[in-house]
């Protein structure tokens, strides 16, 4: 399995991306909720696409128009299990425990929790 590293910058990039499916780096800048110069957008989406291999670009006109080469779920796949290794000494129950004592859960919530569980179960 091929690991993403991004850094939260990165991801935030990432995720305009996700959302719009493809954008130039101005459509980037307006979808970023902070205020970020556009070279500074413009460079950190060159070396996603060069460097990590994260994006792919076309030429639209005079502007390139970038488009994400992975998913946001294989990204959160690395994300997790780094989160996983490194805070929670590679112990999947507690960084479930964790993420859930967090959360605002409605009743249905933890329904599908209890079904998705059981399913876990059934297949094993």
């Amino acid at each position: 399995m091929k690991e993403y590293r991004l850094t939260r910058y990165e991801l935030e990039l990432m995720d305009v991306l996700w959302r719009r499916g493809e954008g130039t780096v101005q459509e980037v800048c307006d979808g970023l909720e902070r205020e970020l110069a556009y070279t500074t957008v413009m460079t950190s989406l060159s070396l996603l696409e060069s460097k990590k291999g994260v994006l792919r670009r076309h030429k639209r006109g005079r502007a390139y128009v970038y488009r994400p080469t992975v998913t946001r779920q294989q990204v959160s796949r690395t994300v997790l299990q780094d989160l996983r290794e490194v805070l929670f000494e590679n112990c999947l129950p507690s960084l479930v425990l964790s993420v859930l004592s967090e959360a605002e859960l409605s009743e249905e919530d933890v329904d599908a929790l209890g079904k998705a569980l059981e399913e876990i179960k059934a297949a094993k």
